[in-house]
């Protein structure tokens, strides 16, 4: 975060972070090797300068090589979401569950949005889902929360307080 603050470039960071991930899960085999504490530390950092020089950032090659001396290599994927995360925090954006019985329409998918922008002050970076088993209503899946406002919930909560 320090580095793209520098330069302004925490998208572009990012992106880059992005595009090495999917260059490791296309090649398994480079992957292996990176993660394998077996192979030498300067082997492995000859490999990700053959692999990434010149395609990314000094700083983002410099960072590769950090967590490969390190022996953090396995993380790199949980790198990256922390990363993310931490710039949609910066952003004031937060990533949402939104889970619905049916298929929402434009409108009031909108509607939705615009409530949960409100009540959450912040940006909703929505992830759409359908689940036909809440018969109606919506949960709401944010950092540590779910808030659930499904009928089967609500059956479920009656239930419960009938058998006591």
């Amino acid at each position: 975060m320090d580095i793209a603050a520098e330069n302004n470039s925490y998208d572009s960071i990012l992106n880059q972070l992005q595009e090495i991930k999917a260059v490791l899960n296309n090649s398994e085999d480079l992957m292996i090797v990176l993660a394998n504490s077996s192979i030498a530390t300067a082997k492995k950092i000859e490999i990700i300068n053959d692999v990434f020089a010149g395609k990314i950032d000094n700083s983002v090659l410099n960072f590769l090589k950090l967590i490969i001396e390190k022996n953090r290599f396995n993380e790199f994927e949980f790198i990256i979401n922390s990363y993310s995360e931490m710039l949609d925090q910066k952003a004031n954006k937060k990533k949402v569950e939104i889970v619905s019985a049916v298929k929402l329409n434009f409108e009031a998918k909108t509607n939705v949005l615009f409530k949960l922008e409100h009540k959450l002050n912040c940006e909703i970076v929505p992830d759409w889902q359908v689940d036909e088993n809440i018969i109606a209503g919506l949960i709401f899946k944010f950092d540590d929360f779910v808030i659930d406002t499904s009928v089967r919930n609500k059956v479920e909560n009656l239930s419960k307080t009938i058998s006591r």
